[in-house]
């Protein structure tokens, strides 16, 4: 991808910064997907406030997957699973990991 296709941003949950380079087109789909993730864990941490922060970070992982089974199921996963490969990879190389 050409520099000027990517786009530079920082996603921020639980107090972690994470610098990405994404296509951008997909900046819409980081932002919400940002805040979902950051809205789960606010749920959950109010919901079950006795429990740990990777209890409650997974728990909202684990919802989030839910939610995007049931769409997977629903419909052609093809797009979605494309989309996922490329935030995985983001992911990795954010994290510094591949």
């Amino acid at each position: 991808m050409s520099e000027d296709k990517n786009l530079k941003i920082h996603v921020q949950i639980g107090g972690f910064r994470i610098p990405m380079e994404i296509p951008r087109s997909d900046e819409e789909i980081y932002r919400k997907a940002q805040a979902m993730v950051v809205d789960y864990i606010e749920r959950y941490q109010k919901r079950y406030n006795q429990r740990s922060y990777e209890e409650i970070v997974i728990l909202a992982a684990f919802q989030l997957a839910s939610i995007l089974s049931r769409h997977l199921l629903a419909g052609d996963p093809a797009p979605v699973a494309d989309k996922l490969k490329q935030l995985e990879l983001e992911i990795d190389k954010a994290l510094g990991q591949k």
